[in-house]
């Protein structure tokens, strides 16, 4: 037991903080200092890459790839054409879609909302709509105007302490 004295704890001590200190340097430098490493690295490359362009070419080249695709849709569109996917097909259950026939206008399908196929139908103009408008908020002020908050108060303590008189 000769081994114990104050220099030996002393060192150990010394030793264990510097491991501690250590370890949260190196966790610092993994956590912080390489992710900044990392995107320094490529952010350099894609500098180099693009060297000799200017950022309003690529918007540029990227804006006309999105309207050559935009007009191709609208091509489609016009002439009606079925649409074909190139790439691979993920599930096996996967079949080509033919074109279907369209239903016989005889049948009517079994909808939930059958008033949403009235053949009636007339697209509201903007007056219409404000006008209809003014007169839904006139008639709600109306019914608010009639209804007195006391009473309602009232009516919902005695709904909510069920009837037990709760007077106050």
């Amino acid at each position: 037991m000769n081994n114990i004295n104050i220099r030996n704890v002393l060192l150990a001590i010394g030793a264990i903080v510097l491991v501690i200190l250590g370890m949260n340097i190196l966790s610092t430098f993994i956590g912080a200092i390489v992710p900044i490493i990392i995107t320094a690295i490529v952010a350099f490359i894609a500098g180099r890459l693009t060297a000799g362009r200017s950022m309003g070419h690529l918007f540029r080249t990227a804006q006309t790839a999105g309207s050559t695709v935009m007009a191709a849709a609208s091509r489609i569109v016009e002439e009606k054409t079925p649409v074909t996917v190139q790439g691979k097909v993920n599930s096996p259950a996967a079949k080509p879609v033919e074109k279907e026939s369209p239903a016989p206008a005889a049948e009517t399908p079994n909808l939930k909302n059958p008033e949403l196929l009235d053949p009636t139908f007339e697209i509201k103009t903007p007056e219409q709509i404000a006008a209809e408008s003014q007169r839904l908020e006139a008639e709600a002020s109306q019914k608010a105007a009639a209804l007195d908050p006391k009473a309602l108060i009232e009516e919902r303590k005695k709904r909510l302490l069920n009837n037990q008189g709760g007077q106050s």
